[in-house]
């Protein structure tokens, strides 16, 4: 008989043992696992806390996330033009544009661990971390694989350029990693839309950030 904050640590001791064999590394809240083509994530959501009748419940699941290492240079890039230290790979953030999870999969609820009303010194249900424990290695197998997808290469960009109706920051995202393809008329493209999409109340130097570190990393490749 454990405390909910107890089961939560032990679960995500099992968590990180599971993502092992994919190759993360780490420690909770986030493991990681460094490719040529960007560095994947999977970690804890934050954890909520919620009391009914005194009773408190925890909730938390799993998050994903994929920067391709054309986007982290180009943040390097801008950070380096704003007078700002670089970020190693292994730190790298964003975009976070891409849904987490896989086509026609729908995301899985939180999990929950209750304090059990029938035993005294606020233990968590056995059950809720039962359950726990039976789901963790399917999720953790699905999240590892999309993440690892996610930063193969190209694959990040195809599923921005494959929406229908892409926002202004797709957009932006898409010129930043079709630049690693080189010059040509789908760079071109992809710049004449993102600049037709600025709001005019947008300051134009947004885009033209972008199209200037775009044309100069095009033009290396």
């Amino acid at each position: 008989m454990v405390s909910p904050d107890t089961a939560l640590r032990r679960l995500l001791r099992e968590t990180g043992k599971l993502l092992e064999p994919y190759g993360f590394g780490g420690s909770e809240p986030t493991w990681i696992r460094v490719e040529p083509g960007g560095v994947a994530s999977v970690g804890r959501t934050r954890v909520s806390r919620t009391w009914t009748d005194g009773q408190q419940t925890l909730r938390f699941g799993l998050h994903l996330d994929a920067t391709p290492a054309a986007w982290w240079e180009f943040r390097n890039w801008r950070d380096t033009r704003l007078g700002l230290a670089p970020t190693s790979l292994e730190n790298a953030t964003g975009p976070g544009l891409v849904d987490p999870h896989p086509p026609g999969r729908e995301q899985p609820e939180s999990w929950s661990l209750r304090v059990d009303p029938e035993r005294a010194g606020q233990h968590a249900v056995q059950a809720d971390i039962d359950v726990i424990r039976a789901e963790l290695p399917r999720r953790v197998h699905a999240y590892a694989r999309r993440a690892i997808a996610l930063v193969q290469p190209d694959r990040y960009l195809d599923e921005l350029l494959a929406r229908p109706e892409p926002d202004l920051d797709t957009r932006r995202a898409i010129v930043v990693l079709l630049a690693d393809r080189g010059p040509g008329p789908e760079l071109d493209d992809a710049i004449h839309h993102l600049r037709h999409a600025i709001p005019e109340q947008e300051a134009p130097e947004y885009v033209e950030e972008v199209v200037t570190y775009a044309r100069t990393r095009a033009a290396l490749v």
